[in-house]
């Protein structure tokens, strides 16, 4: 077991709890409304998991994702949907797990010190804001969270990153050659340069005349569902699709592509797609897309000498999710938890 002393009091005090994250103020409700948002969706060894509390850890995970963020060049309202998207998608399962660890840590008498909190706060400050305090402040306030409710959400997750690294496995792991050589051959083409991609790009448009943006946004997260859960690409493009290649299963130039094909943006986001893996869904001006990459072929391969130390990162990286992944279905097996549709 990995020595925590250096981080952690134990015993010590209690932590701050889930409680800290419910940031924003549920809306004024009454009857079926009220119940409908203050379903139950989850309880984890006898305590409640409700609709507003998971709504209000995405919310928080937003507002603290957003103000890592805000700065950054290339961030754009696609990309902050599609964070959004998948916050949501994970909230639940996230939220139990947080329960889980926070619980675990619990039983062991355990507390941060402030003096890692502190650390942890000026180190944000430095990385997002220059050093800026005050600034920092500012935007924080903007956010509507509290330096008080920040702090708890720093301890939190300290807590929550060192539980997760004494259970990542040894303190050193060994990649044998076989394994590098297989991790050289799963990603050398992504590595390519000049690559092509042979591309399938499923367009939705934003209103019709029969239907407004909200239920054709409803229909698009319902198609990606679908593709997600195994249904085929070609398929559902032929039969959802509203651009010139839908007829061609969604193929777009009717075959392998370079970079100078499309757009920037979907270029970016075209490349950068894993193969056989659909996008999140992407807002192009008049249109929702999704796309998905058969396959990427063509340009020059990096030897292995130069990918050597990417795929020995990759490895230790799978394998300490591995060993984390291990770790938390045991927490969940030992725990009594009962999940509500």
């Amino acid at each position: 077991m990995k020595d925590l002393s250096r981080i952690l009091f134990l015993p010590a005090v209690t932590g701050a709890g889930l409680a800290a994250l419910a940031l924003l103020t549920a809306p004024s409700t009454s009857g079926s409304d009220f119940q409908e948002i203050n379903a139950l969706k989850a309880v984890v060894n006898g305590e409640s998991i409700t609709s507003i509390e998971v709504d209000t850890a995405v919310a928080t995970q937003i507002q603290l994702w957003l103000l890592e963020h805000k700065n950054d060049p290339g961030l754009s309202q696609a990309i902050v949907d599609a964070k959004v998207e998948e916050m949501k998608k994970e909230a639940l399962q996230d939220l139990i797990d947080r329960k889980l660890i926070l619980a675990e840590f619990k039983s062991m008498g355990g507390s941060i010190k402030e003096t890692y909190v502190d650390t942890a706060i000026d180190e944000f400050i430095t990385k997002r804001f220059n050093g800026d305090r005050d600034k920092f402040l500012a935007e924080l306030r903007k956010s509507g969270m509290t330096i008080r409710q920040f702090r708890d959400m720093q301890r939190e997750q300290i807590t929550i990153q060192a539980l997760r690294g004494q259970n990542d496995g040894p303190e050193t792991l060994i990649n044998t050659p076989a394994e590098m050589q297989a991790k050289y051959e799963e990603i050398k083409n992504e590595y390519a340069e000049d690559p092509e991609i042979i591309l399938r790009m499923l367009s939705v448009p934003k209103q019709t005349a029969d239907s407004d943006e909200a239920s054709q946004k409803r229909l698009v997260e319902d198609i990606r569902r679908q593709l997600q859960n195994g249904a085929d690409f070609a398929t559902m493009a032929r039969t959802h699709s509203a651009d010139s290649a839908s007829s061609e299963g969604g193929l777009v130039g009717g075959g392998p592509i370079g970079k100078d094909y499309l757009n920037d943006k979907l270029t970016g986001i075209a490349f950068s797609l894993t193969p056989r893996k659909v996008s999140e869904l992407i807002d192009d001006g008049p249109y929702w897309r999704l796309m998905y990459v058969d396959a990427r072929q063509g340009g020059a391969v990096p030897p292995f000498a130069e990918l050597k130390d990417t795929c020995d990162k990759l490895l230790i990286q799978e394998k300490r999710k591995g060993y984390i992944d291990r770790w938390l279905e045991k927490l969940r097996r030992d725990a009594g938890i009962r999940i509500y549709e």
